[in-house]
């Protein structure tokens, strides 16, 4: 049988348990949080939905606002707290304490529509999806237009086919809990904190290898104030290119999803060559300085980065 039709098979079985996890990641923006759970709490959804906040180690009152925010909410509230510093140890983390059969991943410098949940649930009840994006518009137009998709069109990955770069975005995404465990989860070295960014899209392209379909869709939807400006933008633009050199090689090192992938990217890599020629170069270095800190790990499970800096790995 199809690993493919497992999944279905697997998702079919759980029918009818489509409870749904918003987990929202947050260090140090208390203020901007506080928005953020104020659209959160106009989420209206006849099904069953809890919210889960990662503190990140704040230190700016995060967590006792969010203790009086839990006790006064009627929303199903837990505060997760994970001291050691990086995005996808929040999400990690997030993804660990939840109960839903579907997670629903939101930054908290976005503002969710209220139906978000209502969308997602739309999207799977379809078994064979896996993971699942939806619209980011840009909430302040002064701000730069980065990190934000507000196409209407719908767009469907395959399972075992490439997953492009940035359609899907990390500030509003969902996933299957089986999903994110097929993946082995986001990995530590990938994501805020770190050098290299992508670290949604590395995410996607590893559950798209395990079988599962997904895609891109305009209905959830999220309007995103990140309040950033052209000057900053340049070098946030240039972070992503390093992440995404690193996700580069790790397709290309791995025999499982080099002969998917490689074909993809030398296509990008040429549309780039006439225009873009700084990005590839950039993309070149991110390569080499995942490269050089993850040799002896690259193609082993998803290592863990000790407080300590000692790297242990899972399997």
């Amino acid at each position: 049988m199809l690993q493919s039709e497992n999944r279905i098979g697997e998702a079919n079985a759980n029918a009818g348990a489509q409870d749904f996890s918003i987990i929202i990641p947050t260090r140090n923006r208390v203020r901007q949080l506080a928005c953020c759970l104020d659209y959160v709490s106009s989420i209206r959804s006849d099904a069953n939905w809890e919210l889960i906040v990662v503190d990140n180690g704040s230190t700016d009152g995060t967590r006792a606002f969010l203790d009086d925010f839990a006790r006064r909410s009627p929303i199903a509230t837990q505060v997760v707290s994970e001291p050691v510093i990086g995005g996808t140890r929040t999400r990690n983390a997030g993804a660990e304490a939840a109960r839903g059969e579907v997670l629903i991943f939101i930054d908290d410098d976005c503002y969710v529509h209220p139906d978000i949940v209502e969308q997602y649930r739309k999207i799977f009840e379809d078994p064979t999806i896996g993971f699942a994006g939806g619209r980011m518009l840009l909430h302040d137009r002064t701000d730069y237009p980065l990190t934000v998709n507000e196409s209407e069109v719908e767009l469907r990955f395959l399972p075992g086919r490439p997953v492009p770069c940035g359609i899907v975005q990390g500030g509003n995404m969902a996933m299957r809990r089986r999903a994110h465990e097929d993946a082995g989860g986001f990995d530590v070295r990938m994501g805020p904190g770190t050098r290299f960014a992508a670290e949604d899209w590395d995410m996607l392209t590893r559950i798209g290898v395990q079988g599962w379909a997904g895609g891109y869709f305009p209905g959830p939807t999220v309007s995103h104030h990140h309040g950033r400006k052209r000057r900053e933008a340049r070098e946030r633009i240039r972070s992503y290119d390093i992440g995404s050199g690193a996700v580069y090689l790790k397709l290309v090192a791995n025999p499982r999803t080099r002969r998917i992938y490689l074909p993809h990217i030398l296509r990008r890599i040429l549309g780039d060559l006439k225009f873009h020629q700084i990005k590839i170069v950039t993309q070149m270095c991110g390569a080499i300085l995942f490269l050089r800190e993850n040799r002896r790990h690259l193609l082993d499970a998803m290592p863990s980065i000790e407080p300590g800096g000692a790297i242990s790995v899972q399997r």
